[in-house]
């Protein structure tokens, strides 16, 4: 794939493959954890490794397997689990982040020069892939669903949890960081969130093969949701972050709802609400 010398921050990280005919694949192994695949190569994104012993947990021998590891930003579900890998793979993996999880990655122990520095108009090449960084933002909690997850019964039942998750939180910080991945293989793009948030004064491709969206964070999340949908009308949405792989913060989100929201204003447009369990999904 040619690359365009004007595209602000361009890296050529990966080598040139020859083009084949399969369309990106990936999986989705819980919380943001998304593995895109195109012609061998490989991208992990936002890794994470759950704290809930009652679903399924991403298996560290194929998370560790892939070379690059890709952050949308520094909150702990998205990093903390980060040198775990590294360490399970040899350290063969390089990871891309903006300043604030490379600060926190580097605090835990990950040699500076195995965390690449982005930001927001870089370019990256891996093989055929060509990630464009845009501007996100990361989505504000509301007070409903802040009362509903700190004054339940679930912080006492996962008391351990809680106790981490509160450590973890004021180390790992989003500090207004949070990117976008614009994912282009060819004709095929997937844009891929990681938080349910778009910022206000960023241009965003509309139409785009698939769209990533996280289900978690407010207590009006998938009609909060419509709204990301009705501003980039993709043809394709795959759910994410739904799961509840770190209570007692995170929590279970009914999927329904946001299918049947789509069902009844986009009837065209398919939702795909994948199992962490199960295998390759094709992306476009």
């Amino acid at each position: 794939m040619p690359v365009r010398g004007a595209c602000r921050g361009l890296r050529n990280v990966g080598s040139e493959l020859e083009i084949g005919m399969r369309s990106m694949r990936l999986k989705w192994y819980g919380t943001a954890t998304i593995l895109i695949e195109q012609d061998g190569t490989q991208l992990l994104i936002d890794p994470f490794l759950s704290l809930n012993a009652d679903i399924f947990k991403p298996p560290i021998d194929e998370l560790s397997e892939a070379d690059n590891i890709l952050v949308t930003h520094g909150h702990l579900d998205h990093i903390v689990d980060i040198p775990a890998i590294l360490n399970h793979g040899g350290g063969h993996a390089n990871v891309y982040c903006t300043a604030s999880p490379r600060e926190t990655l580097i605090s835990k122990g990950i040699e500076e020069g195995k965390i690449q520095p982005i930001n927001p108009g870089d370019v990256l090449t891996f093989g055929l892939f060509e990630v464009h960084i845009l501007k996100g933002k990361h989505i504000v909690f509301d007070k409903r669903l802040i009362i509903k997850t700190f004054f339940s019964s679930r912080v006492f039942r996962n008391w351990s949890n809680f106790r981490y998750l509160l450590n973890e939180n004021k180390i790992c910080s989003e500090a207004g960081e949070t990117v976008i991945y614009d994912i282009r293989v060819r004709s095929e793009r997937i844009l891929l969130l990681g938080s349910l948030n778009l910022d206000g004064d960023t241009e965003y491709p509309k139409g785009v093969d698939l769209l990533i969206l996280p289900l978690q964070g407010r207590s009006d999340v998938c009609k909060y949701a419509m709204n990301i949908k009705d501003r980039l009308q993709p043809k394709k949405v795959l759910l994410d972050h739904f799961d509840d792989s770190f209570p007692p913060i995170s929590s279970a989100v009914k999927t329904e709802q946001f299918v049947l929201l789509m069902k009844n204003e986009y009837p065209d447009v398919p939702v795909i609400c994948p199992q962490a369990d199960t295998g390759w999904i094709e992306a476009v």
